[in-house]
C-alpha cells in the first residue's frame, strides 16, 4: 500500500482571522500528498479528478503542524482512490487531533494528458470475498 506525509508548521501568512488555518492551504496539502501516493502508484503524472465528501472536524491553530497522511484505498482501470486525513498537533504537549478528512480521486495521464491504465494494488483482507 502506497502511502505519502506532509507536515508543516502553521504560521500567520496561512491563517484567518481567527487565528485558525485557512480550509483552502489544508486543501493543497492534502492534495499534495494524494498526488504523491497516485504518482507512486502509477508511475507517471496524476491528476485529481474528485475530492470527495471533505469534512472539517477540527480547526489547526496557528502555532500548531499539520501532519496530512495520504494512502491509497482502491485501483481502478485509470484511478485511483486515495483516503487523506489531516492532523493538528500541539507541538508543545505533543496532542494530535483528526482535523479534516477526504477521499480523492486521481486519474493517471499520458503525455498527451489522456487517462492511462495504472497497476492493480494488492487486495487488502476488506476486499477480499469469503
Amino acid at each position: 500500500m502506497s502511502t505519502a506525509s506532509i507536515t508543516r508548521l502553521v504560521l500567520p501568512g496561512v491563517t484567518n482571522r481567527h487565528g485558525s488555518l485557512f480550509g483552502g492551504v489544508a486543501l493543497s496539502l492534502m492534495d499534495e500528498a494524494a498526488g504523491i501516493v497516485a504518482t507512486r502508484v502509477a508511475r507517471g503524472p496524476c491528476v485529481t479528478a474528485h475530492i470527495n465528501a471533505v469534512d472539517f472536524k477540527a480547526p489547526i491553530w496557528q502555532g500548531q503542524a499539520i501532519r496530512v497522511e495520504a494512502k491509497l484505498v482502491k485501483t481502478g482501470n485509470t484511478s485511483m482512490r486515495i483516503l487523506v486525513e489531516t492532523y493538528g498537533e500541539c507541538l508543545e504537549d505533543g496532542t494530535n487531533r483528526l482535523t479534516t478528512t477526504a477521499e480523492f480521486v486521481m486519474v493517471a495521464i499520458d503525455k498527451d494528458g489522456s487517462p492511462r491504465p495504472v497497476p492493480r494494488a494488492p487486495e487488502s483482507d476488506d476486499d477480499k470475498d469469503e
